[in-house]
């Protein structure tokens, strides 16, 4: 009995002692990056604020803040999980103004992870230079030009930070790219010289994006994390335009919405049902892993809020994990870390395949997010594909002047 007590006494010192010499990281901006390749590196800002004796952590993209509130630390050793991403980074603290370790990604299949580095005092991503082209302005980009083509639009802006010495001209660069599923939300960046290069990391997605400006052209490579690299160019063109999102989707039969699917408190939810019935209804087809979702996600909280029961929202989500148990748990912390006050559905694995099989009134499930609009009858109004969100600018505002309008005169029917 002495000796387990001793024993016992034991391991309480050595644990202790462990918490005891947890080491700390200064407050303020860092310079984070990642190794995608021996010559590649995806760079990025995070800031690290204290908040009631405890550590925050912000990643920083353009006008984009991703709160990091979950850090745990042990030792010299720090876990940070993302609030709606199956992300973490595992790093160890050298000293207050050095980390070092790896970002982990399991939303990917098998052990996915990028090394990552990050260094305390550095407030640019790129360094300071002089530009010798103006990027501002839209862009007519073809990604992938040599196997199977895929049009784009490139909207960037230059900006004037505090770190110019002039305050007319600045090689920073803001912007994003969008395509007739998507964008690629908020990038930062410089032109240096006669090249571009621009990165954005989000918890769910590490790209990178280089170019090099010649004859009027931009001739590009892009990179999303370790595992995908294609080519691309680029030539500016404001009058530059792609598919309608809202054509993209469509009916090909009669057949009725209909489903019965596990929510996230444990039951089985059928639509229609009751409380869809004579209610304007919009289904949000998406992935808890999906960034695009993600800005969908936090639109949809602000519409639901300003109808509140004249509205009914229903997401159904692929997800990656393996069982029906890891998809709901997913969901359900998805749901209550970004607040949403909307009903919450498991439909199956992440494959669009799979939800063409569930949506088969539809010609195909191209995109995740997809939003069906119902009217108070139970039709189909509108389908939209994709989802440019905020970091798109204008075309953002736009969506959200036209849908505002729509939906309220839905409901005003």
């Amino acid at each position: 009995m002495r000796i387990r007590l001793i024993i016992l006494l034991a391991a309480l010192v050595c644990l202790q002692s462990s918490y005891a010499k947890q080491k700390k990281i200064k407050t303020g901006v860092w310079y984070g990056s990642f190794q995608l390749s021996e010559t590649a590196q995806l760079p990025f800002l995070f800031e690290v604020k204290k908040q009631k004796k405890k550590r925050e952590m912000y990643i920083i993209n353009g006008d984009e803040r991703i709160l990091l509130d979950d850090i745990k630390g042990q030792g010299d050793s720090l876990f940070i999980q993302f609030p709606a991403f199956a992300s973490e980074f595992r790093v160890q603290v050298k000293n207050k103004k050095n980390i070092s370790g790896r970002w982990y990604n399991h939303a990917k299949k098998g052990n996915y992870y990028l090394p990552f580095e990050g260094t305390f005092g550095i407030e640019e991503r790129y360094p300071q230079g002089d530009p010798n082209f103006n990027v501002g302005g839209k862009w007519e980009v073809t990604f992938d030009y040599k196997t199977e083509p895929e049009k784009a639009i490139g909207v960037f802006s230059t900006v004037v930070s505090s770190f110019d010495k002039s305050g007319f001209s600045s090689n920073r660069v803001t912007g994003t790219f969008l395509t007739e599923t998507g964008d690629y939300r908020y990038l930062e960046g410089a032109v240096l010289a006669d090249s571009l290069y621009l990165s954005t990391f989000d918890g769910s997605h590490a790209f990178l994006f280089s170019a090099h400006f010649s004859n009027d052209t931009l001739w590009g490579e892009f990179r999303s994390g370790s595992h995908y690299k294609t080519e691309w160019f680029a030539v500016k063109n404001e009058n530059v335009k792609l598919g309608d999102p809202d054509s993209l989707t469509y009916l090909v039969s009669e057949e009725p919405i209909h489903f019965s699917l596990p929510n996230v408190d444990g039951g089985n939810y059928t639509y229609p049902n009751e409380t869809t019935k004579g209610k304007v209804t919009l289904i949000q087809i998406m992935g808890t892993w999906c960034p695009n979702c993600l800005d969908e996600s936090n639109y949809l909280r602000g519409l639901k809020a300003e109808h509140g029961d004249d509205l009914e929202i229903i997401a159904v989500t692929y997800e990656t994990q393996k069982t029906s148990e890891g998809r709901i748990n997913k969901v359900k912390t998805y749901k209550e870390n970004l607040n949403l006050d909307y009903t919450f559905l498991v439909g199956g694995t992440a494959c669009k395949s799979c939800a063409t099989e569930m949506f088969s009134m539809l010609n195909e499930i191209i995109s995740f997010p997809t939003v069906l609009f119902i009217d108070k009858k139970g039709e189909v109004r509108k389908i939209h594909t994709g989802f440019s969100g905020p970091g798109t600018g204008d075309y953002y505002s736009d969506f959200v002047t036209k849908t505002d309008s729509f939906v309220k005169s839905l409901i005003n029917e």
